[in-house]
């Protein structure tokens, strides 16, 4: 099968939304606006040009991080799949189909060419749980450690009031 790959550059106009499959799975979605502008040199001003509506999907890690970072008014890039679908509307005298294009997203991120982040790489659950136990091992060895050294001391205290 042959996807309809692209790249969207435009600012978000909608707060994402995120829910949950019957499996857990989170989704997110969110639209963006993205228009094309032109400097006309003859009269010295931005012209702006057609403005296109995306609405974007997310999945699983990807839904996940995009509800926790991206809001409202943002400039992103886009990098997914075109979906499109078709949804049959009442009009007047009869129907009439509407197309709708969608953008399934493999990768959404700030678009730093006007702003700036800073990244916080995630951790997945099992590389959490290591090392939440590892810290607990090292706890625990402290802890052992530490009452040793109490014990011994303990002993010496004996030792010196008994000669």
């Amino acid at each position: 099968m042959n996807d309809v790959m692209m790249t969207i550059v435009g600012n978000v106009i909608r707060d994402v939304d995120l829910r949950f499959t019957t499996n857990g799975d989170p989704v997110a979605s969110f639209r963006v606006a993205s228009n094309t502008r032109r400097f006309d040199r003859e009269n010295e001003r931005w012209i702006e040009g057609d403005t296109h509506y995306m609405s974007v999907t997310c999945w699983r890690n990807l839904a996940s991080n995009v509800a926790n970072s991206i809001k409202k008014g943002m400039p992103v890039v886009i990098y997914g799949r075109m979906r499109s679908r078709e949804v049959e509307r009442p009009c007047g005298e009869g129907s009439h189909t509407v197309r709708y294009q969608d953008v399934e997203a493999y990768s959404v991120g700030p678009d730093l060419a006007r702003g700036t982040a800073e990244f916080t790489r995630v951790k997945s659950a099992s590389v959490a749980e290591n090392e939440t136990r590892a810290m607990a091992d090292v706890m625990a060895a402290a802890a052992l450690i530490e009452e040793e050294a109490y014990a011994d001391e303990d002993e010496r205290s004996e030792e010196l009031a008994s000669a």
